[in-house]
């Protein structure tokens, strides 16, 4: 099997020097440890050869929408736009914890591991043998962060969960929608990068725990717990006051009008907040309707108004002019406007990548930024079990006789043994980094 590079560790960033094991599947813990490679981490994937990460999808390959040029190939799961957009600077060793041969390699990586990274249901990493209280027999210095859907000790505490499941269990999905609808979903899965991203701050903080303490932790991050910050403020009032906060669609407290309008165009809109009568007046000059400066501002009569104002016009246009007369206004942009806009170009929040099984693409990078340890996407996805031979030979130090004698016995393979479930559905347009295919220079 061709490798990209022996390994992808790029100097420079702020976690140069620190290696990952990642157990993670989806979408929020294969963010985390995106986030962590970006950062410079060396980040080994491990995954199980019965149970690879989900978002490879079926052996057989799932929705055409899932895969460059709606072609999934003759190797759907490497080809997969889910897994090959969370995935980045990554190692991928197909390891089964379950076959025996396996324990040794793990307390091998172990030993020269800082984090594990994991968002499995409590109590799996354990039974695997890679739980904290088995890996800091052989490495005391080893962080191990879990990110499970519910915290210890509740009634869902050993229940599994996705982003759509804990998005409403988080209290947030109540928040959205219409006075006389139902609640709805911020998209397709808000949790789940703020999931991954609170992981991210953990691990960080455990190492520089390390650093004072000199000995490792293990941390866990209910991810529906987690959660709670985003929405404190309603928890909050509900304790202080006993009411209970009710949507209002796309009003906010103290703006209005608060709401997207239709632009020129199918499904263009363009978000208008008014926020003091100064404002208030400039939109009605604007829209050469002087007589609604007295009007209810939330009201139909002015929604009407405006609406017919902005659907003649292009979204962007009629942005500009009402931010240029100190109106707060934006264009609502679509996932493929954003991926080749001049802004997302300049500052670099899309990167050029060479993969082998989908070529050279552009993939959206991360949004922040070190001055002195930049860090940065330099790696496409791994293929399944890529770097067995890298990790096992250089990394381990094991003789070709054990390397094969893994492989022989099921403990390593090159492919996954079994079919996997079909990854959860995410339409296209959602905002999921999609693969774009770059002319070679």
């Amino acid at each position: 099997m061709s490798e990209l590079a022996s390994d992808p560790v790029v100097p420079g960033g702020p976690l140069t020097g620190v290696r990952v094991l990642e157990f993670t599947t989806a979408w929020a813990g294969p963010f985390a440890g995106r986030c962590l490679g970006y950062l410079g981490a060396d980040v080994i994937k491990i995954e199980a050869p019965s149970h690879p990460d989900s978002w490879r999808g079926t052996r057989t390959g799932g929705a055409r929408f899932y895969y460059p040029e709606m072609e999934p190939g003759d190797d759907p799961q490497n080809r997969n736009v889910l897994f090959n957009s969370q995935n980045l600077d990554k190692r991928s060793l197909a390891l089964d914890l379950k076959v025996a041969g396996s324990a040794e390699v793990m307390r091998d990586l172990a030993a020269g591991a800082d984090v594990v990274l994991a968002n499995f249901t409590p109590g799996v990493l354990d039974r695997l043998g890679a739980g904290y209280q088995a890996l800091s027999e052989v490495n005391p210095r080893i962080i191990v962060v879990e990110m499970p859907a519910f915290g210890p000790g509740g009634p869902m505490s050993k229940h599994q969960g996705m982003g759509k499941t804990m998005e409403p269990a988080s209290g947030m999905t109540a928040l959205m929608g219409y006075p006389d609808g139902t609640p709805v979903l911020t998209g397709p899965a808000y949790m789940d990068p703020t999931g991954g991203l609170n992981a991210v701050a953990a691990v960080v903080t455990a190492l520089e725990l390390r650093e004072r303490t000199g000995v490792g932790t293990r941390v866990e991050v209910p991810q529906v717990e987690a959660a709670a910050h985003w929405i404190g403020e309603f928890v909050l009032e509900q304790l202080e006051t006993g009411r209970t906060w009710r949507p209002d669609g796309n009003a906010a407290a103290g703006f209005a009008p608060h709401d997207a309008f239709p632009a020129r165009g199918d499904d263009q809109w363009v978000a208008v907040a008014v926020a003091d009568d100064t404002q208030w007046r400039a939109l009605c000059g604007l829209m050469d309707r002087a007589d609604l400066a007295t009007a209810d501002r939330a009201g139909p009569e002015v929604h009407a108004a405006i609406t017919a104002w902005t659907s003649t016009r292009d979204k962007v246009e009629v942005a500009h002019l009402l931010q240029t007369n100190g109106i707060p206004a934006a264009p609502v942009l679509g996932a493929g406007e954003i991926a080749t806009s001049a802004a997302v170009r300049e500052s670099g929040l899309a990167v050029t990548l060479d993969h082998p099984k989908v070529g050279r693409r552009e993939y959206g990078a991360l949004g922040f930024r070190h001055d002195r340890t930049p860090g940065g996407h330099h790696h496409a996805a791994p293929l399944f079990g890529q770097h067995n031979d890298t990790v096992l030979r250089d990394l381990l130090g094991y003789d070709d006789e054990r390397v094969a004698g893994l492989r022989a016995g099921g403990a390593v393979t090159d492919r996954p043994t079994a079919d996997t479930d079909t990854p959860r559905v995410i339409p296209p347009d959602t905002g999921i980094p999609s693969h774009r295919r770059v002319s070679t220079p």
